[in-house]
């Protein structure tokens, strides 16, 4: 832990070198749920912040994220230019942590759909971002319509055998 704050009589914590275990379990998604969604954060070609949500975000180990991205998406594009990154996690009840990392490419086409690509994002800092206790009625959800739930299915599947 590289700092705590009093709020209350309360310590909460503010900076970590890698994800706390509540984090940690609600983005390892073991059973390949799309959320809770997360938004990454990217520097376009002019400096300008980018952000865009992501359900495919999911923790490998406390210190490592993986995330499928189309390879024509904007996101791929900027971390491909700049590896730095940083991520949003809401998640009731009570998380809500900013990850600053380093993206790499792993596999671009990746072999189970030609589209898309694997990021690996290393984690260097999680920041708190809850300044005192408080709950988070809901964070951010998507769903699966049509065609795209059984291709996110085969794609879980694909994603842990890579």
């Amino acid at each position: 832990m590289t700092g705590s704050e009093e709020n209350g009589g309360e310590s909460r914590w503010r900076r970590l070198s890698e994800l706390r275990d509540d984090a940690f379990q609600v983005w390892k998604k073991p059973s390949g749920v799309l959320n809770p969604s997360s938004v990454i954060a990217t520097v376009d070609e002019n400096n300008t912040p980018h952000t865009a949500p992501f359900g495919s975000l999911h923790a490998v180990t406390p210190r490592l994220l993986r995330v499928v991205i189309h390879r024509y998406h904007d996101t791929l594009a900027n971390l491909k230019r700049n590896k730095r990154v940083m991520i949003c996690l809401v998640s009731p009840p009570d998380i809500a942590v900013s990850v600053k990392g380093q993206a790499r490419v792993v596999a671009e086409p990746w072999k189970f759909d030609e589209r898309y690509a694997i990021v690996e994002i290393d984690i260097e800092e999680v920041k708190n971002d809850l300044p005192m206790k408080i709950g988070i009625d809901s964070g951010i959800s998507i769903s699966a319509e049509g065609d795209f739930q059984s291709w996110w299915k085969g794609c879980w599947i694909a994603l842990h055998k890579d």
